[in-house]
């Protein structure tokens, strides 16, 4: 809907940005890739970009992260905040907790040249591309993406390069207003093709469709992980008798609230998907009573 809120025109309310400089241009490298935040994410993107010899300029608020960073070779340069050193940079990757990705936004799009692509890490799209059309200077284009892989630990020293060998990561389609539709594409191929020379594999969807899938495959289990944790809570002697079954069953709910407890607070799909959940387990409830019946309703289900 649109807001009732005058705006000075995107051009007017922002200085334009200075095109890339001849001697960055010159260098041999094809790309030089921006992280902002090397955690879990972002840490494995500039492992696995080292590995294909891309060179990589990070930003990361911690002093030993960045001093670990340099001395393993995962990146040429490691600064503190933001700056003119992303001018230099073809692609930037936002690699940060959703709420400080929508911050981000506005002053790394800033820092950067006219043309360069801004890309992100977020487990949700809508919200980030919403924040998007506002903040994203408009000399520079947005592809909202997602690796799809985590881990039970977080921080550049869970990091590992191999983690997008085989992966599958999501870019949206989805096009902010005033990206030209032909430069939009050619940043989602540049984008594409950063990750398939890590070895992933690019899923493309829509923003919305992205959220709707996820909250099923990603968010869902974390919260009924979390559920069937509460069930047996308390209950000593089922406590005792836990097997690897259940300790399968509720790993996720071991992890600290974190990124992924507000990823899944935020995705307005959830609720659906718990909805459907709760339909299903009432529908098994009920299969229970008939051997035909739990047959069908427990017969193996395969990928």
């Amino acid at each position: 809907m649109p807001r009732a809120v005058a705006r000075a025109p995107r051009r007017a309310r922002h200085a334009r940005l200075p095109r890339r400089r001849a001697q960055a241009a010159a260098r041999p490298v094809a790309v030089i890739v921006g992280i902002v935040g090397l955690g879990l994410l972002g840490g494995s993107l500039a492992r696995a970009l080292a590995q294909v010899e891309t060179r990589v300029i990070a930003v990361d608020p911690d002093p030993s992260v960045r001093a670990e960073a340099i001395e393993l070779g995962v990146v040429a340069e490691a600064h503190a905040d933001v700056g003119p050193h992303l001018a230099a940079c073809d692609v930037v990757v936002l690699a940060a907790p959703v709420a400080a990705i929508e911050a981000l936004l506005a002053p790394v799009s800033q820092s950067m040249h006219q043309g360069a692509v801004l890309t992100d890490v977020a487990g949700i799209k809508r919200s980030v591309l919403d924040a998007a059309a506002d903040a994203v200077h408009p000399d520079v284009r947005f592809v909202a993406a997602h690796p799809m892989f985590g881990g039970e630990s977080g921080g550049f020293a869970a990091s590992r390069a191999e983690v997008f060998q085989g992966g599958v990561v999501a870019i949206c389609d989805d096009r902010l207003p005033f990206s030209p539709a032909r430069e939009h594409e050619e940043a989602i191929e540049q984008v594409s093709a950063l990750y398939r020379s890590l070895g992933a594999h690019v899923l493309r969807c829509g923003a919305d469709a992205h959220d709707a899938a996820v909250a099923k495959v990603s968010h869902l289990p974390y919260v009924v992980s979390h559920a069937v944790f509460e069930v047996a809570a308390g209950d000593a002697l089922a406590e005792a008798l836990a097997g690897p079954g259940f300790r399968g069953a509720t790993r996720l709910a071991a992890f600290a609230y974190g990124v992924q407890g507000e990823v899944a607070r935020r995705n307005p799909h959830l609720p659906a998907a718990i909805d459907a959940m709760i339909d299903r387990l009432r529908a098994l409830r009920d299969a229970l009573a008939s051997p035909d019946d739990a047959r069908r309703a427990l017969a193996p289900k395969r990928r």
